[in-house]
Formats: C-alpha cells, structure tokens, sequence
C-alpha cells in the first residue's frame, strides 16, 4: 500500500522543514527536540486516522478527493506548522501561510509528476484520465486552504 511510503515521506518531511523554516527566514537551522517526536506521533496519528477513513469510503472517487485533501493538503500543512511551530522562531503570519501554501503546492505537484512516471514507464495504473491529476491538486489546494484557515492563526510573532 502506498499510504505507508506517504506518511513515513511526512515525518522525514517534518525533520527537512524543521531545519528549512528557519534557514528560509533568519539564516539559523532548527533542531530535533522532544516536541519534534511528539510532532511525528502526532502526523503518525492523523495518517492513521485518514487511512482509516478513507478505506471506509464506499465511493472509490470520493475516497481518492478525500486522501488528496486531507494527505495531500491537510496533513502537509500540518507538517508545515508543527516544524514552524518546533523550530520556535519568530515569523509572521503571512510569511509562514505563504511559504507553506508554496510547500504544500509543490509537493502536491511533485507527488503527481511521480504518479506520471509510475504510470507511464513503470507500467501501474494510478489515474485513468488527466482530469484525475487537475481534481488530485484542487483538493490538495482545498486541504490545504482548510488547514491554513484552522491554523495559521495560531502562529506567533515573537522576537528573540
């Protein structure tokens, strides 16, 4: 099943972007700390939860704009503010929302251009037609607005 390589990619993701914020912002790296393993559990948790809803949705469709929106989008974003958040250095609202939308964005498009290669040179069915490449990255863009709108309040500005 493919969902396991996805959540273990979003927990070395969480390490890459709890050293990338910070560099991106003031020139410092960010270090692995307890709440970094907490952070881990925490997107473990959330996958598993997704997993398990989405294996529970009869529509086969439907399952798929779900796990794009929630895997694709919501849980990266997750990814994004518990590394910002872990990192504990200062930033702004927007500057986090519009790098993180960025992230979620490009890996989005990434995981799409895998997907082309797995069905074209490697012989897997992933999608039937190119419209399911268009409808995987809106719902990864609708997951990831979600989560933006739930969590980018809760990013602090504070000066060290």
């Amino acid at each position: 099943m493919y969902l396991i390589p996805i959540t273990i990619s979003l927990a070395i993701g969480y390490f890459i972007l709890l050293w990338f914020f910070p560099l991106f912002f003031e020139q410092k790296t960010g270090k692995v700390s307890k709440k970094s393993f907490l952070s881990v559990a925490i997107i473990f948790a959330l996958s598993l939860l997704l997993y398990f809803i989405v294996s529970n949705i009869g529509d086969p469709w439907w399952a798929n704009r779900f796990q794009h929106a929630m895997a694709g989008g919501f849980i990266t974003f997750v990814v994004c503010f518990l590394a910002a958040k872990d990192s504990g250095f200062p930033k702004r609202r927007f500057q986090f929302f519009f790098i993180s939308i960025l992230i979620v964005a490009g890996l989005g498009v990434c995981s799409e251009i895998v997907e082309s290669v797995m069905q074209n040179y490697a012989g897997f069915t992933m999608s039937s037609s190119i419209n399911d490449t268009w409808l995987d990255l809106i719902s990864n863009t609708v997951g990831s607005l979600l989560a933006a709108l739930i969590l980018t309040p809760f990013i602090e500005w504070r000066k060290k």
